[in-house]
C-alpha cells in the first residue's frame, strides 16, 4: 500500500509529484522512526523536496502527519445490502480482513496507532475515519437486526468492536494472511452464534 496520492484533475503535475514524494518519505519515516522521526528535514532530505516546496503543501509537520494518516488509511468497499444480512456480512467482514492482509497496511498500522495520540487533530481525524469505516458495518449489523437475524437488543457498537479488534490484532502482530483467516472464523463465529 502506499499513499493515495492522486491528484485532482487540475493539479499541476509538477505540485503532484511533489505532493506525492514527500507523503512517501513521510510514510516510509513513520514506518521507520515513529512519528518522532518524521521532521521537516527529515522529509525534505528522504523526498529530495525542498523544505520551502513542503511548506507551500502543509503548514506544519503535524499537518503531514495528518495527510500521511489520511491517504494510509484503508476504505472498506460499498456493500449490497440487497443480498441480505449474512452476504452483506460476509462481505464485509471479508473485505476487512483482505485490507488488513496488506503488507504495506499491515507494517504502517502499528505506527499508524501511535500517531492518532500525537496531537488533537491527527486523534480527531482518526476518530472521524475510524467511525466512517465502523458506520459500514454497524448499517451491516442493523440489516441483521432488521431482518430479525439478530436479537433486537443487539449492542452494535460493542460488536463492531468483537469483530474488527481481532482482525487488527492479528494483523499487527502475526500478519501475513492471518488477519484474513482471523475475519473468516470470527464471520462464523458470530454467524453461527446467531442461528
Amino acid at each position: 500500500m502506499t499513499c493515495d496520492t492522486t491528484p485532482p484533475a487540475d493539479l499541476d503535475p509538477r505540485v503532484a509529484r511533489s505532493r506525492a514524494k514527500i507523503l512517501d518519505a513521510a510514510t516510509q519515516l513513520l514506518v521507520e522512526s515513529g512519528a518522532r522521526g518524521v521532521t521537516v528535514d527529515a522529509v525534505a532530505a528522504r523526498s529530495g523536496v525542498s523544505k520551502a516546496t513542503l511548506y507551500r503543501h502543509w503548514d506544519s509537520r503535524d499537518a503531514v502527519l495528518a495527510d500521511v494518516l489520511r491517504h494510509n488509511m484503508p476504505v472498506l468497499p460499498e456493500i449490497d445490502l440487497a443480498t441480505g444480512f449474512v452476504d452483506a456480512f460476509r462481505a464485509v467482514i471479508t473485505a476487512l480482513g483482505d485490507q488488513a492482509c496488506d503488507p504495506e497496511w499491515q507494517r504502517i498500522l502499528p505506527a499508524l496507532f501511535v500517531l492518532k495520540h500525537q496531537t488533537a487533530e491527527i486523534e480527531r481525524l482518526a476518530e472521524a475515519e475510524r467511525e466512517e469505516q465502523e458506520q459500514v458495518l454497524e448499517t451491516v449489523l442493523q440489516l441483521g437486526v432488521d431482518e430479525g437475524l439478530l436479537p433486537a437488543d443487539l449492542e452494535i457498537e460493542l460488536v463492531v468492536h468483537q469483530l474488527v479488534g481481532p482482525v487488527l490484532f492479528a494483523a499487527m502482530v502475526e500478519g501475513g494472511d492471518l488477519p484474513a483467516r482471523v475475519a473468516a472464523a470470527v464471520s462464523d463465529d458470530f454467524l453461527a452464534a446467531h442461528r
